[in-house]
């Protein structure tokens, strides 16, 4: 299991760094790389799903799960980024019910379908491995 683990942690900073590198590109129309910090994160999610995937929950609870771990992931990676270097790695303020500028209903809805496409058809594959 440890090795799904660090497998699905590195699948993550993968699938992270082409989303971001892509978002981040279009939003400022010029290549812009990743931060690590970033990347862990995504990482992060990527380990977090196997546990989810794991746990012996009925599915409503793991849908909750599955919206509630990658926003506290994020906030926590942006919180303590900003409160350590003084530094916003995002910024949600012009978005609607924002908390902080760390985190918001938009992209926690986003973060939540991602893992969803993740959780049901990625992770069975890598599982399997």
């Amino acid at each position: 299991m440890f090795l799904k683990i660090i497998l699905n942690f590195f699948i993550g900073i993968l699938v992270g760094f082409i989303l971001e590198l892509v978002f981040r590109s279009i939003e400022n129309k010029k290549i812009i790389i990743p931060k690590l910090i970033n990347l862990q994160m995504y990482g992060l999610i990527g380990a977090s799903l196997v546990f989810t995937y794991y746990l012996d929950i009925r599915f409503p609870y793991k849908l909750v799960i599955l919206f509630v771990v990658p926003t506290c992931i994020e906030f926590l990676t942006g919180y303590l980024y900003l409160k350590i270097k003084k530094v916003y790695l995002w910024n949600y303020f012009n978005e609607k019910d924002n908390f902080m500028g760390l985190i918001c209903p938009k992209f926690s809805t986003f973060w939540f379908l991602l893992s969803l496409v993740y959780y049901f058809t990625v992770l069975p594959i890598i599982l399997k491995i």
